[in-house]
């Protein structure tokens, strides 16, 4: 619990172009799951001294950057990603490259969502060299769900704290966690069975 606060403190500090690195960054180094970091950062979003439109602007514009990174590394050949690509995913495509190229704008757009691999989609998209135009479309798309909801999830879980402790609308909160915890379950589900489905077709 300190460990997280201490980090939510860390974050708090930054400017708004040190919350657009770490969201670059969340994709591309960190070692942690980029929805935790999307979530803590909606939740310092919600503190003082920011302006949550551009906050989410800035969270929003770094991960596409992050994306596009990845993009064009593995459309240019670059050695390290394409290394990564024949250790783990080049025999897996190869068997179903002809399902992924009639698919690909699925693929874009539902890798995305799927936790730890997220970068599926710039990296085969790269790889298959897709125009640049059609993957940033399916990517972006995604995105505008993506980011905003893990962003306004962690801004909306920072206010609910906040009401609690004052001791304000205890009960309503309670209800409201409860229906946001469904949704994001029927959604990770709903989201499972689409990819499943387009696996499986």
């Amino acid at each position: 619990m300190l460990e997280t606060q201490e980090i939510i403190n860390q974050i708090s500090v930054l400017s708004y172009s040190g919350i657009w690195l770490l969201s670059f960054a969340a994709n591309v180094i960190v070692p942690i799951p980029e929805e935790i970091i999307l979530l803590v950062l909606g939740y310092v979003a919600g503190g003082p001294g920011w302006n949550g439109l551009l906050l989410l602007l800035t969270i929003f514009t770094g991960v596409v950057a992050s994306d596009v990174l990845i993009y064009y590394l593995a459309r240019s050949g670059n050695r390290f990603v394409t290394g990564i690509y024949n250790t783990l995913f080049a025999n897996k495509v190869e068997n179903k490259k002809e399902w992924i190229e009639k698919h690909m704008n699925k693929v874009i757009f539902f890798s995305r969502f799927l936790i730890q691999l997220r970068f599926l989609g710039p990296f085969i998209a790269g790889q298959m060299k897709v125009p640049f135009k059609r993957f940033i479309f399916w990517d972006t798309l995604a995105l505008l769900i993506y980011v905003p909801f893990y962003v306004t999830l962690g801004w909306y879980f920072r206010s609910s704290f906040s009401s609690i402790i004052s001791g304000i609308g205890v009960l309503q909160n309670v209800f409201i966690s409860l229906a946001l915890i469904v949704v994001v379950l029927v959604l990770m589900r709903f989201l499972r069975k689409k990819y499943y489905n387009i696996n499986h077709e």
